[in-house]
């Protein structure tokens, strides 16, 4: 899970300086993408559509590895925690 957290985030950075350290990751690249096209008064550019559709797929694939995990591994995992008696991990929903 943290491959997938660190695919979508960048978790290294700590302060506002720390980004010219640490490469940004996929959300900060989608919010960048959403500022240029939210900047004019004109309908997004072609590239603008391709770099959001390239990094949405981007954010997809890293979102279908964590339901495979959450819907396959983990459900194992507490199974294995129940047989030891220990508390189960689950996922909070809302």
């Amino acid at each position: 899970m943290t491959k997938i957290e660190e695919a979508l985030y960048q978790t290294k950075a700590k302060s506002e300086e720390d980004v010219l350290n640490y490469p940004i990751r996929i959300n900060d690249q989608v919010s960048g993408i959403y500022d240029y096209a939210a900047s004019g008064n004109y309908a997004p550019t072609r590239q603008v559509k391709e770099a959001f559709s390239f990094l949405s797929a981007k954010a997809d694939t890293e979102l279908s590895e964590l339901k495979m995990i959450i819907d396959a591994d983990l459900p194992k995992f507490n199974a294995l925690i129940r047989g030891k008696q220990l508390p189960v991990i689950g996922v909070k929903k809302e």
